[in-house]
Parts: C-alpha cells; sequence; structure tokens
C-alpha cells in the first residue's frame, strides 16, 4: 500500500509539476507581451518547457497520413475520427467562388477543441508561399504539427488559398511544371493555368479567405498569416470582418504590408539591388518553383529540423522529399511581386497580363484584373488596438542578432508612430527556430501563440 502511495505521489508530482511549469512558461509569455518595450525576448529555457500532450499522442493522425501515398491524406478522413482521440472536432470546408469570370476553390480545415480555453477568438491561419494547410498540422514525419496543439485549447481553421492544394497532391518532381488546383475535382490544363497563373492577384486571395471565414466562423477572430501570407490580416482589417477581427493583430513570422516592405528596402538601401532581383523573374502566367538550395540560401534549414542530414542541404533536399506530393512548392510571380510592393514592374506586368489574356477563351478582360495590381500597397496603417508579433531568433528574414535592425523591429516601430499609445509588441523566442518554428517545435510554439492570442484579445 505504501508503495502504490509512493508511486501515485510520484507520478502526481510529475504530472502537476511539468503542468504548473508550462504555466510559469505561459504566464511569462503575457508579462513580456505587457511590458512597453520595442522588443521583449523570450528566454529558450522558457520556450523549451512550454506546450501540452495531445490525447492520443498524435497516433491518429500519423495512421492515416502513412497510409496515403506521400502523405497526402484526404483531410476529410479527420472528420470520421473520434473527437476523445484527437481532443477536437474536424470540419473540412471547400468554398467556390467567382473571380475575373473564373470559379476559384479555397479550402480549410476546421478545427474546435472539446474543451476550449473560455473567451478565446478563432485563430485562421494562413500558409505562406509554396505551402498549404498540411504544413501547419503536422510535421514532414507525419508527427503534430502546430494547428494539432493549437486546437486542444482555441478554435482554429487552417486555409489554403486557390491552387496550393490538390486531392491526393501532385505527382513528379518538376515542380515549375505543376498545375495548381485551382478547381478541386476537375482537371485544369496547361493553357488554362496560364491564364489563371497571370490573374493570380492578392485581391482574388483575399475575396476567398473572406468568404470562406464568413461561412465557416462566428464571433471574435483573428488571422495570422505566415510569411508572404501576412498580407490578408492587413489587407482584410477594413472589410466586412472588421467587428470580429476588433482592430487587433498577431503574427507568426509575419512581417507588415507591402508597403512597409517597400519603405523599409529604401531606408536601408537594398531596393535598388531587390528591383533587380525581382525583374530576373519569369512570365507572370508561368510559376516559379521553388528548390532545396534556395531553403538553404534563405537560411530556412535550422538545427531543429525533424529531419536530419549531413549538411544543411542535405536536410532540404529530405525535406523536398518527404513533402513533394503534399507541398505545392511554387508561387504565382504575381504573389511575389505584389507581397514584395514592386510597384516598379508594374508596367511589365500589365504588359504581360494583357498579352497573357488577349483572345483567351474564358472570357477573362484584362482590364478587370489590372485596377487589382498591389492591393497589397494600400492595407491601413491606423486604426489599431492591439498588435503582437511572434518571431524565432533564426528567422533572418525578420529578424537579426541585433534586434534594432530587425525588420520585425522597423515594422512595429511604424505602427507604434501611426497608433499612438496602442500597444504594438516584438516577442522574439531566443531558441534556434528559424522561419519554420511550427514545424521544428510546434508545441512549444502553440503555447506561445496561445498566450499571445489571449493577449490581444484582451481588453
Amino acid at each position: 500500500m505504501i508503495v502504490k502511495r509512493l508511486i501515485a505521489l510520484l507520478i502526481c508530482t510529475l504530472l502537476f509539476g511539468s503542468l504548473a511549469e508550462s504555466q510559469r512558461g505561459a504566464a511569462s509569455v503575457a508579462a513580456l507581451l505587457s511590458a512597453d518595450r520595442p522588443y521583449v525576448t523570450l528566454p529558450g529555457t522558457a520556450f523549451d518547457a512550454l506546450g501540452w500532450d495531445l490525447p492520443d499522442g498524435g497516433r491518429t493522425v500519423r495512421a492515416i497520413a502513412d497510409a496515403a501515398p506521400g502523405g497526402a491524406f484526404d483531410p476529410k478522413q479527420l472528420e470520421q475520427a473520434r473527437p476523445a482521440d484527437l481532443g477536437y472536432r474536424a470540419q473540412w470546408h471547400v468554398l467556390r467562388y467567382t473571380r475575373y469570370g473564373l470559379e476559384w476553390d479555397i479550402t480549410g480545415l476546421q478545427l474546435t477543441p472539446n474543451a476550449p480555453q473560455p473567451g478565446l477568438p478563432t485563430l485562421a491561419i494562413i500558409h505562406g508561399g509554396s505551402a498549404n494547410w498540411y504544413e501547419f498540422f503536422l510535421d514532414p514525419l507525419n508527427g503534430p504539427g502546430l494547428g494539432q496543439y493549437l486546437a486542444q485549447r482555441i478554435p482554429i481553421i487552417l486555409l489554403t488559398i486557390p491552387g496550393n492544394y490538390v486531392d491526393g497532391g501532385w505527382t513528379g518532381p518538376d515542380f515549375e511544371q505543376r498545375v495548381p488546383g485551382y478547381l478541386l475535382g476537375r482537371t485544369i490544363t496547361r493553357a488554362e493555368a496560364k491564364v489563371r497563373n497571370a490573374v493570380f492577384t492578392f485581391a482574388l486571395a483575399a475575396e476567398g479567405v473572406r468568404r470562406l471565414l464568413e461561412q465557416a466562423t462566428t464571433g471574435p477572430l483573428l488571422i495570422v498569416g505566415h510569411s508572404t501570407g501576412g498580407e490578408f490580416q492587413f489587407m482584410l482589417k477594413e472589410s466586412s470582418l472588421k467587428s470580429r477581427l476588433g482592430d487587433r493583430s498577431l503574427g507568426w513570422g509575419t512581417g507588415g504590408p507591402a508597403s512597409l516592405t517597400k519603405d523599409i528596402d529604401e531606408a536601408v538601401g537594398e531596393r535598388a539591388a531587390r528591383v533587380v532581383q525581382y525583374g530576373k523573374y519569369p512570365r507572370v502566367d508561368t510559376l516559379r518553383a521553388r528548390d532545396a538550395a534556395g531553403y538553404v540560401s534563405s537560411a530556412y534549414i535550422g538545427p531543429l529540423n525533424p529531419l536530419k542530414g549531413s549538411s544543411p542541404l542535405d536536410v532540404a533536399r529530405k525535406w523536398f522529399e518527404a513533402e513533394s506530393r503534399r507541398r505545392p512548392q511554387f508561387k504565382q510571380v504575381l504573389q511575389d511581386m505584389e507581397h514584395q510592393g514592386f510597384i516598379e514592374h508594374r508596367a511589365r506586368l500589365e504588359k504581360e497580363i494583357r498579352g497573357t489574356l488577349r483572345g483567351n477563351t474564358y472570357g477573362v478582360d484584362a482590364e478587370a484584373v489590372i485596377p487589382d495590381l498591389f492591393s497589397t500597397m494600400s492595407s491601413p496603417l491606423k486604426g489599431y488596438r492591439k498588435m503582437a508579433w511572434v518571431v524565432g531568433s533564426l528567422d533572418n528574414g525578420h529578424w537579426d542578432p541585433r534586434p534594432d535592425d530587425a525588420r520585425e523591429s522597423h515594422i512595429a516601430a511604424r505602427f507604434r508612430k501611426e497608433n499612438p499609445g496602442v500597444p504594438v509588441r516584438v516577442l522574439a523566442v531566443d531558441a534556434p527556430i528559424t522561419h519554420y518554428g511550427h514545424i521544428e517545435r510546434p508545441r512549444q510554439l502553440a503555447a506561445v501563440l496561445l498566450e499571445a492570442a489571449q493577449w490581444v484579445a484582451a481588453p
């Protein structure tokens, strides 16, 4: 009996000790965000202690993904899984809408916790370029991803913009030759894909995001766009979602709207060189494929990547191989140009759009598309009530060893100027996570984003 009591006491100590440590780390996130400083840093030791377990350790999702070729499983299978095993209920959404006379499909995987923490908004997570919802749901080895952890505590929906998801995934390694999944369940010819590529504006994608969120969610809402997807929360601030967004902003590796990207480039003397670089991009009707070497040069390969190899390039190649089927690995040229605010190339883009659409048999009018170009440059900078962005210490596109020089620091400073007295925070995680920290440490990052969402949503 004494032995059994000692064992029970030991289990309780380990369980509640672990919980208390997690709560202490979580509380430190809120305390840090409450400090009125240009930026704050979450120590790596506190970050490592954060997080919670999944009811089944992620086994249900792993089994589903392992059984599908290349891991590209049908998300509707999640609707049949037991919520008690997952910790949430899953619902797959496909919304078809029309823009420029063409139909487009946007998708969302909605996860509703069995036991949500009270008073939290729905967190809408939008992927960056070359990615989709899979990246925020499981890692390259089919282990549990950011979304699975978040869905234990907060309602979320993982959105995929038109083109970046295909039922069953893509086959073949030639990413430049892939046909985006602009419509699900219908084959799109390469000729039609060229037309669609040439009109794939941010305005088109933002309209789909807005409509899907209106259809699938209710109540308070926070949009978290990663990387290129960061544009959407700024573009939709004054949309029909305004009252639900509440003039609040939350980001993970998000950056700012394109107008600030241009301003910062000019301020640090990098604009001219970047204009030349982007001027070498392919035509607007084609795709720009990503490759493993590009991920290395962009410092996307960090020491905590779940895939291991003899060099960063070796890890990147394994990553591309593991995700070859379910990850698109391409970006439309317009997506890149508009995200970086390269209005210097507007005349070229207009010419290529008109040339691609001349005589097209799909009824697409170039003059209906061109006014939407660079809508990313018009996102409002004023009228915010609360803002917080999270960034990893090795995210060299957003953070810097000299924090005052970091892109996020410059963006936060501008928003403070435009919104006097408003809490605008940058939280840097002092752990070796990169732009893809949601793959490297999803459990811990989920806890940080949950606390950040609580802080942003609080009055």
